[in-house]
This record gives C-alpha cells, structure tokens and sequence, in this order.
C-alpha cells in the first residue's frame, strides 16, 4: 500500500511539473531573452503577479509541438521535457527566493532559468513558493509564472 501511495504521489507530481513546464512554452506572450532586461525593470517599479487564469490555461498542452534550434528543425522529445521537469523540481527544492537556476540541456536545445521569488505556508500549512520558469529552444524564449507547493514525500506540484 506504500510503494502505491509513494507512486501516486510521483506521479501527481511529475504531471503537475509537466503543466507548470508546458504552460512556459506554451502562453501566449513571448518574451525574447534581448528584452529580459526591460521587463525586470518593469517588474521591480509594481510588484504584480500575471499567472495564468485557469480559464486561459490550453487543454492538452505538448513541449512536443515546438520545434528545436532553427538548424535541426527537429521536435522537442521525452528527454528535454523530463530535462525540464526535473530542472524545476531541483530548483524548487534547493534555490534560495530571489536566486536564479539556471540550467541547460546537454543537447543544446533547450534551456531554462527557474526563479522562486517567494516562500510560504498555504492555509492548509502546507509550503508554497511563487516561482516564474523561463525557457528557451531555439531563438523562442517563454515565461510562466505560477504558485508550486511541496507535498509530504518533496515533490512540488503547481496549484490551481
């Protein structure tokens, strides 16, 4: 009955990586890295949160439908989305709020920076951090910004 609880658990968890990852890449504004420098200005004048809306969110979302680097063309495969996954669940666990990890797939094709900007407890006592996820294929850079709490076995799962 443990080992299928502990599963269940990954398994919540490894999904809810994968939404927070696959919303990144797939909201609406983009963001290229050239312009990252006008945007923290704009940021520290008023602090505001721009998560998604759940109403706003894509249903099935797929790092899949993005292409790679302009000079393979190729997709994005299973291996750059668990990358990915496992970057934010790192990140998550071992950043310091305000410090930025980054991090790049051993490919080349894809890379990300994970940002927790604040940590606390939800009503339920359970920690949170607000985090905002940046990653990069090719010349497209997205942004998420989104609500993470960690469960009883340390996994972090997106909230809402």
């Amino acid at each position: 009955m443990r080992e299928t609880q502990s599963l269940v658990s990954l398994s919540a968890g490894i999904l809810t990586a994968f939404a927070m990852v696959a919303t990144v890449f797939l909201s609406s504004p983009e963001a290229l890295a050239a312009d990252s420098g006008k945007e923290e200005a704009a940021a520290a004048q008023s602090p505001s949160c721009d998560c998604p809306v759940a109403s706003n969110r894509r249903q099935k979302p797929k790092l899949a439908d993005l292409k790679a680097a302009p000079d393979d063309g190729r997709a994005l495969d299973t291996g750059d989305e668990i990358a990915a996954l496992s970057s934010v669940q790192h990140a998550l666990s071992a950043t310091a709020d305000g410090a930025t990890y980054v991090w790049h797939r051993n490919n080349g094709r894809l890379s990300g920076l994970v940002k927790p900007t604040s940590s606390f407890k939800n009503v339920e006592g359970t920690i949170c951090r607000h985090v905002v996820v940046m990653m990069t294929t090719g010349e497209k850079t997205r942004k998420a910004e989104g609500v993470a709490c960690r469960d009883a076995l340390g996994v972090w799962s997106l909230e809402g």
